[in-house]
Parts: structure tokens; C-alpha cells; sequence
């Protein structure tokens, strides 16, 4: 099984450096927002051959639901200026079922809007990651850590060590489920 592990960023992606190892991982840092994960995903797809997609990295929850740390599976993912036709993955990774389900928010800029989108986590690229999988039909996953409360510009509030911490944690779980 080859599997394709995205993160927007290589501090993300380098938590996922412990799915090597009995399996076959190809890792791919795609750019921050939905824009760059669109076109380096989409190219990536084109040209390789992935059984499972997998998109990891951290986001913010919306209010107090999810403490900081918290690592959840996003099965839904919205557009912010579209959150009434969410995107669902049409079969969940069994293997993640230790994680709670979400819906994720995807925002390219803050405003007023996201107060009110009906969404557990905000994410800056998962929805463009939804579509190019469905698109070439691959079995994908995404898996987000909180780091922050959405809307909280202090970033001395955030804390992405947890969620870095948490997220690391999570795919080890999922290496030994895989294995």
C-alpha cells in the first residue's frame, strides 16, 4: 500500500517521519492555503500512483470544544464562503476510528463569517484537499490538532508544541493499525 502523507508545512509534516518503517510513505509539503495544496496535490496525484492520501497539520477549534492538543479525524470539509455544501469523504479510514469525527472550515483570510459557519475545526487547505482526492478517486484521510482557538490572533496563546505532540502521537496509533 503506497501511501502519500501532505502537511502545508515541514513542521507539520515532519511529525508524520515516524510513519517510516514497514510502511511505504511518500511524504509531499504542498504550501500553506488551498490554493497551493490544490495545485501541488493535483500535480503530485497526476504523476504518482497512491493507494491512501493522507493530509495532517494543525487548526484552530471553534470556541472551547476541543482543548488545545485535542486531534480529531475531519471526515467533512467546508468552504467558508459555502459552508451549506460540505465536502464528505466517502469512506473514512477505519483504521482512525480512535479519533473523533469532525466537520472542518476551510478560511483563507479571517472575517466575520466564521463566527457563524457550522464547523468543529478550521482548517486553511482541507477542503482543497477534499476535492483533488475526489477528483482522482483515492482513498484519503485528514487529521487535524488544535493549536488555537479560531479568531485568536495572540499567537503567544496558541500552543503548537501540544498539538504538534498530539498529532505525532496519533500517527503512531495509526502506523500500528496500519501495520
Amino acid at each position: 500500500m503506497r501511501i502519500l502523507v501532505v502537511a502545508a508545512v515541514d513542521f507539520e509534516l515532519e511529525t508524520a517521519r515516524c510513519l517510516r518503517g514497514g510502511l511505504d510513505v511518500t511524504f509531499l509539503c504542498a504550501g500553506v492555503g488551498a490554493g497551493e495544496t490544490d495545485r501541488s496535490l493535483e500535480r503530485l496525484l497526476a504523476s504518482g500512483d497512491f493507494d491512501r492520501v493522507l493530509d495532517i497539520g494543525i487548526a484552530g477549534g471553534y470556541g472551547q470544544r476541543l482543548p488545545l492538543g485535542s486531534v480529531v479525524h475531519v471526515t467533512e470539509e467546508q468552504h467558508g464562503d459555502d459552508p451549506v455544501a460540505p465536502l464528505r469523504n466517502p469512506s473514512p479510514w477505519p483504521e482512525l476510528s480512535f479519533l473523533p469525527s469532525v466537520r472542518g472550515n476551510t478560511l483563507q483570510t479571517l472575517d466575520d463569517r466564521y463566527r457563524t459557519v457550522p464547523a468543529d475545526v478550521e482548517t486553511m487547505e482541507g477542503a482543497a484537499f477534499f476535492e483533488v482526492c475526489l477528483r482522482h478517486c483515492v482513498s484519503f484521510a485528514e487529521i487535524r490538532a488544535v493549536s488555537n482557538v479560531v479568531g485568536e490572533l495572540d499567537h503567544a496563546r496558541w500552543n503548537i508544541p501540544a498539538a504538534l505532540s498530539g498529532l505525532e502521537s496519533a500517527l503512531q496509533t495509526l502506523k500500528a493499525r496500519l501495520l
